[in-house]
């Protein structure tokens, strides 16, 4: 009875770790994909406590094969901010439901450094992707589909594993003492 007991609070510790990893999340996976399959993007980006993107990492693939490699800080979260080049307004928020991103999106750049990129929600189903190289000059002027997924973070994963060690340890069979040791 008592291995049964510790082998649900196992359980239960376990299902506890997988589901507050999601609601805690600071990191997300995401993936853009144009209408048409011309262009595709996706990494991971960090979110901070107020909901700015601080973080992102990926690549762009594609129209341009390019690697993510970091945001355009914005000087006036949670309000909006023009592009360094004038090309844009960005404000850089992340929001969990139903629209990731807002109209104005966030900015980032790649290894090339051709220029800025702008990725912003249009509508729950539709987001827009931009490169500006210069001032209002747009190379790559796409819409498609935006998904973003949950990362656990580091220390979700080493409490999931200290829960399915546990787990592991309350679940193995242990040897048996002989009856006649049981006598004494």
């Amino acid at each position: 009875m008592k291995r049964a007991t510790s082998a649900l609070a196992a359980t239960i510790v376990a299902a506890l770790t997988l589901t507050i990893s999601a609601a805690n999340a600071k990191i997300y996976s995401f993936a853009y994909d144009s209408f048409g399959g011309l262009l595709q993007a996706s990494g991971q980006f960090d979110v901070n406590a107020s909901g700015e993107v601080t973080q992102i990492s990926g690549a762009v693939t594609g129209l341009v094969n390019d690697t993510i490699v970091g945001m355009v800080p914005n000087p006036s979260f949670s309000g909006a901010a023009y592009s360094p080049d004038g090309s844009f307004i960005y404000d850089n928020a992340f929001f969990s439901a139903p629209q990731s991103l807002n109209v104005d999106g966030l900015l980032f750049t790649t290894a090339s450094g051709g220029g800025y990129w702008n990725l912003w929600g249009n509508s729950p189903t539709s987001y827009s992707l931009w490169e500006s190289v210069g001032s209002y000059n747009y190379p790559v002027e796409t819409s498609g589909t935006f998904s973003v997924a949950a990362a656990p973070e580091a220390s979700t994963w080493l409490l999931m594993m200290v829960g399915f060690a546990a787990l592991f340890a309350v679940s193995t069979p242990r040897p048996q003492k002989p009856i006649s040791a049981l006598a004494d």
